[in-house]
């Protein structure tokens, strides 16, 4: 063979492999949750003053989901269920945790992290926990290689609650800092975030980043004081939510940077709806208004209601080349879909426990996907509802404790305005809607 051929060979070969390792190359993902986010705080879901370009852009890019709702309005039990792909209740964590709780997410349980160390990832946990405090309840015990935040929300201080347990944040089980001021959380979170990239794509590892910022759970004030050359026309909260939006956008730099854009799926959500029956406690600081508070929009309820104001909330994926592109997902999600849906997209098997969720894989990839979701419970401290495509069933405790019967179809009236239970028109509806509530698949 003379030379030019085996040069030629030899060229065709280094592609084929290069190809082939490039199919071969696990996605790395960055999950970003952010606290007590409404469904209309930023401007690719409709708000007109707090302007979020990232964002946007990566809503632009990728899809966007209108109907993603979490199965819990409520802080630990919507992260416990994010998760792990399973409803609160399995987990026993059905609350929101205070320090000292000796509830915590059970060892025996598999979270996105410690399903995708089975493939070689690398995981963080940057920012807040708050699904347990001790034990096999910390985020290094559940899959996480580094933890980097806090175990609680930011307001678990004076005066807003009356605790012993001074505010960390902990760099694995070890505190770095002691009662951080609120305005340096979301750059810490990712100055951490970045080095993370960093230190992964140098191991040339695949990546795992759960990003669970503080913000814009109340207070915001604190995280809004600081010296800034541009305040946001929504005020202090579109302060703290465009400062989460501005590093979302340094992170993503990072990921550019480090040559694995094309490689990095980027999802965003909240693991609830706004606090907008936020307890006098949390007024009491001379500083919090009641504007600080985000907004459902068109939506009924705030967090700990099982309306759709506490449970849908904003979700953006992106994943160039594979994600639609500007796609609007207006089918039924949820936040028990995201393990199965990144074990399909990482080539990762299942954990071996029953998982309540579904990959929505197909609903992110394929414009013309058109299948239904599965039905989807709402847990809010107790079972209190069931979504079958566009109905609702609601049912829960009125003041003398007797049931009180709430039926919606969500495509006619996504305010629930109109209770159409006991409407013989609609009783093929309520009966099969009856059924899947007392069918709720954990059943205890």
């Amino acid at each position: 063979m003379n030379t030019s051929k085996t040069i030629f060979l030899i060229l065709i070969l280094s592609c084929f492999f290069i190809q082939y390792d490039y199919a071969q190359k696990k996605p790395n993902v960055i999950y970003v949750l952010t606290d007590d986010m409404g469904y209309s705080d930023i401007s690719a879901f409709g708000n007109p003053l707090i302007q979020t370009k990232f964002l946007d852009e990566m809503a632009h890019k990728g899809v966007m989901a209108t109907n993603y709702v979490v199965t819990s309005p409520t802080c630990s039990p919507s992260r416990v269920s994010l998760l792990t792909g399973r409803y609160c209740s399995r987990s026993n964590l059905n609350y929101v945790l205070s320090p000292g709780d000796k509830t915590a997410i059970p060892d025996e349980e598999v979270t996105i992290a410690e399903m995708l160390k089975t493939s070689g990832y690398k995981t963080a946990c940057v920012g807040k926990w708050h699904i347990g405090d001790y034990g096999t309840g910390l985020p290094n015990k559940q899959g996480f290689d580094l933890f980097y935040g806090m175990l609680y929300s930011h307001d678990f201080r004076s005066p807003y609650v009356k605790t012993d347990t001074a505010i960390k944040i902990f760099r694995n089980q070890k505190p770095e800092i002691f009662q951080p001021h609120d305005s340096i959380l979301t750059t810490n979170y990712a100055k951490e975030s970045i080095k993370f990239i960093h230190q992964s794509t140098k191991e040339k590892k695949p990546f795992f980043l759960y990003l669970a910022q503080n913000m814009p759970h109340l207070p915001v004030a604190w995280g809004a004081m600081k010296t800034r050359k541009d305040q946001s026309a929504g005020g202090e909260l579109g302060d703290v939510i465009e400062d989460m939006d501005r590093s979302l956008a340094e992170i993503w730099k990072a990921v550019v940077k480090a040559g694995q854009e094309d490689n990095t799926i980027f999802i965003f959500s909240s693991d609830n709806g706004p606090w907008i029956n936020a307890p006098k406690r949390m007024y009491e600081d001379g500083l919090t208004r009641a504007y600080h508070v985000g907004s459902a929009g068109i939506f009924k309820g705030w967090k700990s209601l099982s309306y759709e104001g506490g449970c849908r909330v904003p979700f953006i994926a992106y994943w160039k080349g594979h994600t639609s592109s500007g796609k609007v997902l207006k089918t039924l999600i949820s936040n028990i879909d995201i393990l199965p849906t990144l074990a399909d997209w990482t080539h990762t098997k299942l954990p071996n426990r029953v998982l309540d969720g579904q990959s929505i894989k197909g609903e992110l990839t394929d414009k013309n996907y058109n299948k239904p979701h599965k039905p989807i419970y709402y847990f809010a401290y107790v079972l209190e509802g069931v979504k079958d495509g566009d109905w609702k069933l609601r049912i829960t405790k009125n003041k003398e404790k007797n049931n009180n019967y709430e039926l919606f179809n969500l495509s006619w009236d996504p305010s629930e305005r109109v209770n159409l239970y006991g409407n013989e028109k609609y009783a093929s509806i309520q009966n099969h809607l009856q059924q899947l509530f007392d069918d709720y698949p954990d059943k205890r």
